[in-house]
């Protein structure tokens, strides 16, 4: 799956459906009629989750769940954003992975 790295693509994807976990939030964009392109995906994590390392800790998580679970759900010409909430720490991985999978099948 591709990655999301422009600032304007994060911004596009926060126009579409959200959908909200306790450990994070899902942004999904379905885009125009002429634009076509692979799924793409991006992952934030703001300061207010901690320092750089908690930052990075908490992408890791959100990367692993995305490769394990999500890549099947992707679907063409469409971006989504992850963004992580300051749960997402503390939060189980298995219990992150059971929260993407029921959002899975709710898009």
């Amino acid at each position: 799956m591709e990655v999301l790295k422009k600032r304007n693509e994060f911004k596009l994807a926060s126009t579409g459906k959200k959908f909200v976990t306790p450990s994070f939030i899902f942004l999904k964009h379905k885009l125009g009629d002429k634009m076509h392109s692979n799924p793409k995906i991006g992952y934030t994590a703001s300061k207010k989750i901690g320092t750089s390392v908690h930052r990075n800790k908490a992408k890791r998580k959100m990367r692993s769940a995305i490769s394990d679970v999500f890549t099947n759900y992707a679907k063409p010409d469409t971006n989504y954003v992850m963004i992580a909430r300051k749960a997402i720490l503390d939060y189980p991985y298995e219990s992150l992975r059971s929260d993407l999978e029921n959002l899975c099948k709710k898009i």
